[in-house]
């Protein structure tokens, strides 16, 4: 993928009708300037000099933002959540059937359907500040059924403002609304605060205007519908995250108090020198796990060093070719820290399929892509991270549903 815009045109069809949708719609005309009948290479390096060459800075700049933003949703992660946000809209997905690549549905995304589009964008920047170390988790009570009208979005997002506005001194503006996320089976319920101008997605007679949609006065939870599961993304600290979700708790969910927080342990990663067999595989479904990459690092010398079994078709786990390789020297018997692994899952093929493989990646700060997988993908996965001495059990209060995070519940 690549988010400049020039580089973007040169991976995406632009003598087609939709790249001319796009460009009237910034009021922009290359007629002049371009020929049209080139080929694909050639027109999409004169279009970018064209754009790049226009007089009017205002169309030349919100014409290059709005393709380093559609750019965005054209990687896996950022077509994963434009499936998601668009699940239940039949006609998002015939057009996108018609469609060869990630690029160019999310070109039609943003020309056809501004607020998906949006939604979409949110959903990618918050998966993305999960990652972060700001970002928390919580348990809250399951509400299979949820439902947010209009009214409540209001009285949660006062309640949050009232907080920023008291801490912070901003928050007078706002505007709430709900992201359904049906891969996830969850929500995601947002406020933006956008009464300030780092912020230009602004809000016009209950409209988001197109503009950089930017998480810096955004405040997002996502919330499992099945399993009371909560991640929280907003800028303010603790404190903040926490306002949203007691609002959140008492408001939405009419249980005032009922949130518990889950405090994230980090994965000792050192244990996957133990290797990583799974008891009774075959009664989850699981073939043989490998271990195809894993990263060490000598903290005296600071040398890194990494090692990875290359190729998808490659059945080998990277520790037994080591094994075999340096049968005197041993790497992985050196005591290293691991400051990075990828742990693969291959299923069984059902009838008529391949069968799918989950790749489990982890990094130095002893961090895992468990927010990619779905609920059900993690329900399998966590037990696995106990069995491997990745992480401890989690505690559970009685007081609380048992959880199933990686992580203890603080005390």
């Amino acid at each position: 993928m690549s988010t400049n815009f020039r580089g973007f045109l040169l991976n995406l069809p632009v003598n087609t009708d939709l790249m001319r949708e796009f460009l009237a719609e910034h009021v922009f005309d290359p007629k002049d300037a371009v020929d049209w009948s080139a080929d694909e290479p050639t027109l999409a390096a004169a279009l970018a000099d064209a754009i790049e060459a226009n007089p009017d800075t205002a169309v030349r700049d919100d014409l290059i933002a709005a393709i380093e933003q559609v750019a965005q949703l054209s990687d896996g992660p950022g077509m994963r959540q434009m499936l998601t946000v668009c699940g239940g809209d039949p006609k998002i997905a015939a057009a996108f059937e018609n469609l060869e690549s990630p690029e160019e549905r999310a070109l039609w995304l943003y020309v056809h359907s501004a607020g998906k589009f949006n939604e979409a964008v949110i959903a990618r920047l918050f998966d993305d500040g999960l990652t972060r170390d700001s970002s928390q988790r919580w348990m809250l009570p399951v509400c299979p059924g949820l439902q947010l009208d209009e009214a409540t979005q209001n009285t949660i997002a006062a309640a949050v403002a009232s907080f920023y506005l008291k801490r912070f001194y901003y928050g007078r503006n706002y505007k709430p609304y709900v992201v359904a996320r049906h891969i996830e089976g969850a929500v995601l319920f947002v406020i933006d605060l956008s009464d300030h101008a780092c912020n230009r997605a602004v809000w016009v007679n209950g409209s988001l205007r197109r503009g950089p949609l930017i998480l810096s006065r955004t405040l997002v939870l996502n919330y499992h519908l099945a399993t009371g599961r909560t991640e929280t993304v907003a800028p303010g600290g603790e404190e903040a995250q926490k306002a949203l979700v007691d609002a959140f708790t008492e408001h939405g969910l009419k249980m005032k108090g009922a949130a518990k927080q889950i405090v994230r342990q980090t994965y000792r990663l050192n244990s996957l020198l133990d290797g990583v067999d799974i008891f009774d595989r075959e009664s989850i479904g699981v073939a043989q796990p490998r271990l195809k990459f894993i990263a060490f690092q000598e903290l005296e010398t600071g040398l890194r060093s990494s090692f990875e079994v290359m190729g998808r078709g490659n059945r080998a786990s990277v520790e037994k070719l080591l094994a075999a390789a340096y049968p005197s020297d041993q790497p992985m018997a050196r005591k290293w820290m691991i400051v990075g692994a990828q742990i693969e899952l291959p299923f069984y093929p059902d009838e008529g399929s391949s069968g799918k493989t989950l790749r489990l990646r982890f990094n130095r700060k002893g961090q895992a892509n468990l927010h990619k997988f779905t609920e059900e993908e993690r329900t399998l996965i966590e037990p696995l991270l106990v069995e491997w001495g990745l992480i401890d059990a989690p505690k559970v209060k009685l007081s609380a549903p048992a959880l199933a995070e990686p992580e203890a519940v603080k005390p």
